[in-house]
């Protein structure tokens, strides 16, 4: 199994889901991807696969609107050099760093595109462990209006560039890959394994999603049924 003990600065490293139903979720990644689940607190529990954790589930706070999100989260050694950069980047934040028990601080923003992005200041190893494998996450894409704005943004921030195929660069390294549309909300997506994205869809659909994306190009994107958006690769 492939594990990751740590993250680059400003690398994808953990994903969470914050849900109107979190049984309900529970049970739709559970038969789509094979998870299991561990709970951290009445409203927070943990994804696991194989014993090795992929990603969190919460509950989303009352008041909300009944719609579901995933969020991606990218590593900080300093949550708030984060936020008042964040801000004189044309973003802004929308949750201040708080504690996540002993294991870290997270904080909430809307980048310049509006897109919600989080943030993660690890005590410890950072972020998912089990990654590149089939139910795990195998990439992340980020979905913007304009991929120029986007890199304004993230590369003063943490040193991203854009690529000519779209990835999305940090010190070498594709971190995500940016896709302009200007169908949909600006987000970033994380990208599941499957070792048959193409059957995974179809079970997805039998259990509720809706494809938005087909993915004769890009790789196809669902929306779960309670409206958060998640992409599918190859995997295995």
């Amino acid at each position: 199994m492939p594990r990751r003990t740590s993250y680059a600065i400003g690398a994808p490293c953990w994903a969470d889901c914050i849900t109107p139903d979190l049984s309900g979720s529970r049970e739709f990644y559970s038969a789509l991807l094979g998870w299991e689940f561990v709970t951290e607190s009445p409203d927070y529990q943990l994804a696991v696969l194989g014993g090795e954790v992929i990603g969190g589930f919460g509950a989303a706070p009352v008041g909300l609107p009944p719609q579901a999100a995933w969020n991606v989260y990218l590593a900080t050694k300093d949550a708030e050099h984060c936020c008042v950069q964040v801000g004189r980047l044309g973003g802004r934040v929308v949750m201040p760093p708080v504690p996540a028990g002993e294991n870290g601080r997270l904080l909430l923003a809307v980048d310049s595109s509006g897109v919600t992005v989080g943030f993660w200041e690890g005590a410890r190893a950072e972020g998912v462990v089990l990654a590149d494998e089939p139910g795990a996450i195998c990439g992340h894409e980020l979905r913007v209006p304009s991929a120029t704005q986007a890199e304004a943004f993230y590369g003063p921030l943490f040193g991203y560039r854009l690529g000519a195929e779209g990835e999305f660069t940090l010190d070498g390294f594709a971190h995500a890959r940016v896709v302009e549309s200007d169908q949909g909300r600006p987000c970033w997506l994380p990208h599941f394994g499957a070792a048959d994205p193409a059957d995974a869809v179809h079970r997805a659909v039998r259990l509720g999603a809706r494809l938005v994306r087909p993915g004769s190009d890009e790789p196809p994107v669902l929306r779960d049924p309670w409206g958060a958006e998640f992409g599918l690769v190859a995997a295995g």
